[in-house]
């Protein structure tokens, strides 16, 4: 059923990239601009283009890392540049020094979730297995460029949970009903934002 699920999203998710990307990442910055160590991603293609809002946190001095592959899950290291390219075309620093410092809050791009707040993946399954080595819990905020929200459990428990969801408002009446009972929903210029509710 995931990997079904896995497939819609990802054909949803491929049109508007710089302009959804500019509408998310006005709302992700007023997220992150009251944390102080935050783990971002490098954007692939297909993924919320988050650049800017990583170089504006920089300008603050705010701490910024990244994911550093590492065996089938990856490293936190200090985001630096010049990037490489490894393996999956994912742009890495060069700086390969794990960093053990505790994050307040982490940026997760997602290929979908469902009800249960859960992330679905590129099914390679590195974030899940990063979070469940962490002693503690940063803010997750799941990022997408369009959502694609089952009605359905599709996750395993295994699956990281967010704590917010930002992404682009469309005009599709599909989901959106069925869900504002179980999640809190902001709707304002285009942006599509949800938490959900202890």
């Amino acid at each position: 059923m995931k990997k079904e699920f896995r497939k819609i999203c990802r054909k949803i998710n491929k049109f508007n990239r710089f302009y959804y990307s500019k509408v998310i990442s006005q709302e992700l910055y007023k997220e992150l601009k009251k944390y102080k160590k935050i783990l971002v991603f490098i954007p692939l293609e297909g993924e919320v283009d988050i650049k800017r809002v990583i170089n504006r946190l920089r300008r603050e001095k705010k701490e910024i890392f990244v994911p550093f592959m590492q065996d089938l899950s990856f490293k936190m290291v200090k985001y630096s540049l010049p990037l490489k390219k490894k393996k999956f075309s994912i742009l890495e620093p060069r700086n390969k020094n794990k960093t053990p410092v505790k994050i307040d809050a982490a940026v997760v791009p997602i290929v979908g979730m469902d009800l249960d707040f859960r992330r679905v993946g590129f099914g390679k399954g590195m974030y899940d297995r990063f979070f469940a080595k962490l002693k503690y819990k940063p803010k997750i905020i799941f990022v997408q460029l369009k959502p694609c929200v089952s009605k359905k459990k599709v996750t395993d428990e295994y699956d990281i949970k967010g704590d917010k969801f930002i992404s682009f408002k469309t005009r599709s009446k599909d989901g959106n009903r069925n869900i504002n009972s179980r999640y809190y929903y902001i709707r304002s210029r285009g942006v599509f934002v949800g938490q959900k509710i202890r």
